[in-house]
């Protein structure tokens, strides 16, 4: 089983090289231009192979972050990069994301990233609500999720991402957001547009 999550994750780290490569069009960039320098908790939900909880720990050294992920073996290939990483500042636990063990009102910094568009919308809303229920007060939570591009080259290369992509990925990304998250019981603080992708920063809504 472990030989199969090794060749997705070589297939989740190629989307930094062909989709994110520049650096300030990335969604790993704005995710870092999100979260402050200042000591706060971040939880990775389905962190996966953590690129991007392995980027927050190296660039933000004082956050503590914890990954999360149903998969052991996903976990085990996060930890074979991390020994290559000198911050100590990331924690990984196998969790289900729609069910955590985590305290309510424990974390500054939620981030779901490439996540809701593989799950059904009723597990998109569970993710959601256990999401908000971890996250202080005053918190935000940042998703990240595809955006097809509209210049013919890139929608070219997109074309390849939606061949791996679940049954319904088109109608998730013609969504109203603003609609799909307010009946979530969050709005969108901010909205930035990057390569092949979109980085929502939302908040409670009151």
């Amino acid at each position: 089983m472990i030989n199969n999550y090794r060749v997705i994750s070589k297939f989740y780290d190629i989307l930094d090289y062909i989709y994110f490569n520049k650096k300030e069009r990335s969604p790993r960039q704005a995710i870092l231009n999100v979260i402050p320098n200042d000591s706060i908790k971040i939880l990775d939900v389905c962190t996966g192979t953590g690129s991007n909880s392995l980027l927050i720990s190296e660039y933000k050294r004082n956050t503590s972050i914890y990954g999360i992920d149903l998969s052991k073996e996903m976990l085990h290939i996060l930890k074979e990069k991390k020994e290559g990483n000198t911050s100590n500042n990331l924690k990984t636990f196998v969790m289900d994301a729609t069910e955590t063990k985590f305290k309510a009102n424990t974390f500054d910094v939620v981030l779901i990233s490439l996540v809701l568009h593989e799950v059904s919308d009723d597990v998109a809303t569970d993710i959601l609500d256990e999401a908000k229920r971890v996250l202080k007060p005053q918190g935000k939570i940042i998703v990240v999720e595809w955006e097809e591009p509209q210049r013919w080259i890139q929608k070219l290369k997109f074309s390849i991402i939606k061949l791996f992509e679940p049954k319904g990925f088109d109608q998730f990304l013609s969504n109203d957001f603003q609609k799909y998250f307010m009946r979530r019981g969050l709005y969108i603080n901010r909205l930035r547009h990057c390569d092949y992708s979109r980085v929502f920063e939302l908040r409670k809504a009151i």
